[in-house]
């Protein structure tokens, strides 16, 4: 999951997926073919020491998957977003996650959705629907999947392109997408900082420090780059 632009409700789908996986495999005393032939050949007594092993192993994982679980918080009810069914879109799911953004994100009101308004869920899940055979057929030719957030553009995309208005959906799907699987974004941010403020610059204000951050981590272009690209545009600075 170390990957870049990986999401919580991704993770915590992976999540769900091994403790599921690791929890069938404990009821059906599942041992690995290697060791399992070593073990037939083992004296009875070995072989209920060696079992006990394997339980123990199980139930450590479980355990710690539990504990894991704790820091994925609200993220699986967005798992839906990562569109990996053609009915993923409903109502339900919709009006879920709308409420756990209005709980969280009390002091934005720019991201409050209106749950009466939702009625581009209904348009979001008919366009996927009358779409999902042809991206399957597409990912086949291709030999590639298509990720969720390209059926997400590919869906937005026709909105626009129709003059369909979707402004709940598009902050539902933001937020869910800005939501963190891994520490990586935040250590690679400590990472740039460390080149930016260096010994021989360490005099530099704090708020100097965060606006080269700033336009280093949300522009991708070098100092240089950036003061030739802004430098006549007014209304900008």
């Amino acid at each position: 999951m170390e990957k870049d632009n990986t999401t919580a409700f991704e993770v915590a789908e992976a999540h769900k997926a091994l403790k599921r996986n690791l929890t069938e495999r404990k009821a059906s005393n599942f041992i690995p073919m290697g060791a399992k032939n070593i073990y037939r050949n083992l004296d009875e007594q070995v072989r209920n020491s060696v079992k006990e092993e394997f339980d123990g192993f199980y139930e450590r994982c479980i355990a710690y998957l539990d504990l894991w679980e704790n820091s994925f918080g609200n993220a699986e009810q967005f798992s839906w977003v990562n569109l990996t069914k053609a009915i993923a879109v409903d109502w339900e799911n919709a009006e879920t996650s709308a409420e756990i953004i209005n709980s969280s994100l009390l002091d934005i009101p720019a991201m409050k959705i209106n749950n009466d308004q939702l009625f581009d869920v209904v348009l979001a899940e008919e366009y996927l629907q009358s779409n999902w055979e042809h991206w399957k057929q597409e990912e086949t030719t291709r030999y590639a999947i298509i990720s969720s957030k390209e059926k997400w553009l590919r869906l937005f995309g026709h909105f626009k392109e129709n003059h369909i208005a979707a402004p709940n959906m598009i902050k539902i799907v933001e937020y869910a997408f800005c939501l963190p699987g891994t520490s990586a974004p935040v250590e690679s941010v400590f990472s740039l900082m460390n080149n930016v403020w260096t010994d021989d610059r360490g005099l530099m204000k704090e708020s100097t420090v965060k606006g080269l951050m700033a336009c280093k981590i949300n522009t991708g272009l070098a100092c240089e780059d950036f003061y030739n690209k802004i430098k006549k545009k007014k209304d900008f600075l």
